[in-house]
């Protein structure tokens, strides 16, 4: 199968260079780098037009600003490959990513939407790591849907099947582009309409920097006890309950297609904790899912009563 990687840039000039030549040292190169530019400022351009002529990059300069979701959006129509690879304009990829993911994407039915997704360790400007994350194999759309960190658009390779599904629906959805990020639309897409599988292989550094501001290692101390409980999930156990509404939108806009019991019961459960505003009555809702095993409910119930009553009271 042919590959594609699709980057969407904008004022990335600081790092784009370590990106996109961590990109042409793989062990499985590309068979196309596909760049949307965003109208940067700096010398982004320039850098391209360097790797064009240096490595056959393909890249277009948008005449007004798009925005993430469309810029990234407008890159994957403009690939080619049957299979399409996310890319960040400032991340480094460890020389085994693509040919990792693309060796798991193979064993797949991609007569269907196929996703595969790996994990990361985060790094400052300098390069120096600050976390790895670490988790198991994972499959299916439980999987996917039901954790917390599995959807993270720049690990991800997906076929031509879910992007020939996106493209033609995403922009006919109110607010699609500003609810829910492109990475999203991808995973939960593909989870709900074919497979997801989710590796436990660490394949790329993901950079924080002064333009990319996270709460990463080493920060969590310095909060006031206060900060601490605010940022405390409210639903302990459960996902974040700011996915609620893109998992909404996404449901809704392929409702038809999605007959798994299991899965319809989940969503539609997901549908009703967002027309309700009393943390305790969504948490009801969430304890009667048939998707959760008992002993994960007592999680959720305990963590979850605990969580929301200190956000009550500190708050």
């Amino acid at each position: 199968m042919t590959l594609s990687v699709a980057i969407a840039t904008y004022n990335g000039a600081r790092f784009l260079r370590e990106q996109l030549d961590s990109i042409y040292r793989q062990t499985r190169l590309p068979d196309e780098v596909v760049v949307c530019d965003d109208y940067s400022t700096d010398g982004t351009v320039a850098i391209l037009d360097e790797y064009k002529q240096r490595y056959g990059l393909i890249y277009e300069v948008n005449q007004q600003p798009l925005g993430v979701n469309a810029n990234f959006f407008k890159a994957m129509a403009l690939c080619t490959g049957e299979l399409i690879s996310i890319c960040d304009q400032d991340d480094i990829w460890f020389p085994n990513k693509l040919e990792t993911l693309y060796a798991h994407i193979a064993t797949m039915d991609t007569r269907k939407p196929c996703v595969v997704s790996s994990l990361r360790q985060d790094i400052n400007a300098a390069g120096e790591v600050l976390s790895v994350i670490h988790a198991p194999y994972t499959e299916g759309w439980a999987a996917t849907l039901l954790t917390y960190s599995r959807n993270q658009g720049c690990t991800m390779v997906f076929n031509r099947a879910l992007l020939d599904i996106l493209l033609p629906t995403i922009y006919r959805v109110e607010n699609s582009m500003t609810a829910l990020y492109y990475d999203e639309w991808v995973a939960y897409a593909g989870a709900l309409l074919g497979d997801k599988h989710n590796l436990p292989d660490i394949l790329m550094s993901y950079r924080h920097h002064d333009k990319n501001t996270v709460d990463g290692a080493g920060h969590y101390e310095k909060k006031t006890f206060r900060q601490k409980v605010h940022d405390l999930p409210v639903f302990y156990g459960f996902i974040p309950d700011e996915r609620f509404i893109p998992l909404e939108i996404v449901y809704r806009t392929y409702q038809s297609s999605i007959t798994d019991a299991e899965v319809v019961d989940f969503l539609e459960k997901i549908c009703r904790c967002n027309s309700l505003v009393n943390p305790f009555r969504k948490l009801g809702i969430i304890l009667t899912m048939r998707c959760l095993p008992w002993y994960r409910k007592i999680v959720i119930a305990v963590k979850s009563t605990i969580s929301i009553t200190l956000k009550a009271v500190f708050e």
